[in-house]
């Protein structure tokens, strides 16, 4: 039952979105075996709703990000290494490793660290968020309980 409405759902959605969610039909799956193979469909539901809104906004911060390292003048890489060495890692680092990484003074670090995030910030509000709102990262399972 939950796997053919997932896949149902699937076939009916534009072709780019639907590697997406057969993508998401795999972690669903995997989820469950992990989890509990038992789970009701409006639980399934809710989760994959959660992982799509997560990709979305992964996407969104990661658009951003991009904007960041193209197309702010002048110190666009170094705004992006910055950011990316702060927020992005796998390993949360300390402020003095990444200054060292770098080879950034204190100063210039938390100077580029406050610019980079001003940047940041602006692409993801004025550029990235508006151009979103017409794209599909929206669940697309209601959220009622069955």
């Amino acid at each position: 039952m939950i796997f053919l409405y997932i896949s149902i759902t699937i076939k009916e959605e534009d072709t780019d979105f639907s590697f997406f969610k057969c993508f998401l039909f795999m972690n669903a799956l995997q989820y469950m075996d992990a989890y509990d193979y038992r789970m009701n469909l409006g639980k399934l539901k809710k989760e994959v709703n959660n992982i799509i809104l997560i990709y979305g906004l992964c996407d969104m911060v990661n658009r951003a990000m991009t904007l960041v390292k193209y197309f702010t003048p002048n110190f666009g890489t170094e705004y992006y290494d910055v950011l990316y060495s702060c927020f992005c890692r796998h390993r949360k680092m300390a402020d003095m490793e990444i200054m060292l990484e770098l080879g950034m003074s204190r100063a210039n670090f938390y100077r580029k660290k406050k610019a980079a995030l001003r940047y940041l910030g602006y692409y993801f509000f004025e550029i990235v968020v508006p151009q979103s709102a017409n794209k599909r990262y929206k669940p697309s399972f209601p959220e009622t309980e069955e």
